[in-house]
C-alpha cells in the first residue's frame, strides 16, 4: 500500500493535514513552555512578596488603557488608603498588580513584567491584549515605594 501519491488528492490532504497538526502541536508546547516560566516566576515572586511585605508602606501607582490615571497609596496594617491625582475610581494594590499580571499571562498576546529587586512585587506591567488590534495596550507602574517605620 502506497501512502503518498501526488496524483491522488486524498493523499496530499493527508500529508498536509499531518504536517499542520505537527506544527501546531510544537507551537502550542513552546507557547506553554514560555508562558509557564513567566507564570512560575510570578507565583514565586508573589510568595516572596507575601513573606517580605512590610507592615506599613506607601507607593505611587499609575495605570492606563487609552487614558492614564495615578494614585498615591498608603498601606497601614493591610488597609490601603488612596489619594487620587485625577478624577477616577481605580484603586490598585500591590496584590492586585499580581492578579493583573496573572490575567495578562493567561489571556494577552504579550506581556512584559519587571519586579522590585528587594520585595519582588511587579513595578512595571505592559500588556498587549491582541497583537492585531491597535491601542488595546495597557500599563501598570508602581514607583516611589517606601517602607514606613
Amino acid at each position: 500500500m502506497q501512502i503518498f501519491d501526488s496524483r491522488k488528492p486524498m493523499s496530499v490532504l493527508f500529508v498536509l493535514g499531518t504536517a499542520i497538526v505537527i506544527i501546531l502541536f510544537f507551537w502550542g508546547v513552546g507557547f506553554q513552555f514560555i508562558k509557564g516560566d513567566i507564570r512560575k516566576t510570578l507565583d514565586r515572586n508573589f510568595e516572596s512578596w507575601k513573606e517580605k511585605e512590610p507592615f506599613s508602606y506607601s507607593y505611587k501607582v499609575q495605570n492606563g488603557c487609552m487614558l492614564a490615571f495615578s494614585s498615591n497609596v498608603l498601606v497601614i496594617d493591610g488597609i490601603a488608603l488612596f489619594e487620587h491625582e485625577n478624577e477616577h475610581d481605580f484603586e490598585i494594590t500591590i496584590d492586585e498588580m499580581f492578579y493583573k499580571a496573572k490575567k495578562g499571562i493567561t489571556q494577552a498576546a504579550s506581556i512584559e513584567l519587571k519586579y522590585d529587586s528587594m520585595y519582588f512585587f511587579p513595578t512595571s506591567i505592559k500588556i498587549d491584549w491582541d497583537k492585531d488590534i491597535q491601542d488595546d495596550e495597557c500599563f501598570y507602574y508602581i514607583s516611589n515605594f517606601r517602607v514606613i517605620e
